[in-house]
């Protein structure tokens, strides 16, 4: 198989690195478009399924009591570490606690098989966090194993306060530079669209599912509403577990039609 990069896909990467400088702080132009997810993490699907929930563990207080887990209640938090960037952080290590007990699937019997962890220490996926205020970043990402497709999902944090319906510029980046990232593998030249799926986790305890791709003239950032996980939601992390062991799906060789 050719991995030579195509004439389309190199303007492709060129757009897309002019792309991220126009949301640079100091710029003022934006070009994202925004379409809403339906907030119940079930329909409207595009580039990515949710897998059965039948297929997952339940996160309640049995689940917890075996796996040694806690919740981090809001109300339970020490006022000095209720900073947006802590209350995002403690939400994803309880989700990544939930994420690996459901993946070594000795109850369910269910595994990511087609899903591969990407490493952010090195190649393409080097430095895509910020810690100038306001601070995002990415703590985990995985893609397709043997590169058959070129989805990629990312938990990602910010330090701001969310609002529903209105995007973090720290998202808006972290789309763009990880489909860069991702768009430089050369086994993956022959694609043109780049899904990505972020779990976007904030203040003040929040957390929304962001689909995002860029379509040859867009951006398109597709978010579900903003959920308030201040007090545990056990059918919304599920729901988050859903979409995370979910398959690619969509045409991505493709150009878009806008």
């Amino acid at each position: 198989m050719s991995f030579t990069e195509s004439g389309e896909h190199k303007e492709l990467r060129a757009t897309l690195r002019e792309l991220e400088d126009k949301f640079r702080p100091s710029k003022a132009d934006q070009r994202e478009r925004t379409d809403q997810f339906d907030s119940s993490c079930l329909q409207k699907e595009m580039f990515f399924t949710a897998c059965p929930a039948s297929l997952l563990l339940n996160p309640d207080v049995e689940y917890d009591r075996k796996k040694g887990s806690t919740y981090p209640e809001f109300k339970s938090t020490d006022p000095i570490h209720r900073r947006p960037i802590d209350c995002a952080n403690n939400l994803i290590a309880y989700l990544s606690s939930y994420i690996t007990a459901n993946d070594i699937g000795s109850e369910t019997k269910f595994s990511a098989t087609s899903w591969s962890s990407i490493s952010l220490s090195e190649g393409p996926f080097r430095n895509l966090d910020e810690y100038e205020h306001p601070e995002f970043g990415v703590t985990s990402a995985i893609g397709v194993r043997n590169f058959s497709h070129p989805h990629v999902k990312a938990m990602i944090y910010n330090g701001l306060e969310g609002r529903d319906g209105q995007l973090l510029r720290g998202e808006i980046t972290l789309a763009l530079r990880i489909i860069r990232a991702q768009a430089r593998w050369r086994r993956l030249f022959e694609h043109m669209t780049v899904p990505v799926l972020l779990f976007s986790f904030m203040g003040p305890q929040h957390a929304r599912i962001v689909e995002a791709y860029f379509d040859g003239e867009w951006l398109v950032m597709r978010p579900t509403r903003l959920f308030d996980l201040r007090d545990k939601n056990e059918t919304l992390i599920k729901c988050f577990g859903q979409w995370y062991f979910g398959e690619p799906i969509g045409e991505t060789r493709e150009p878009l039609q806008s």
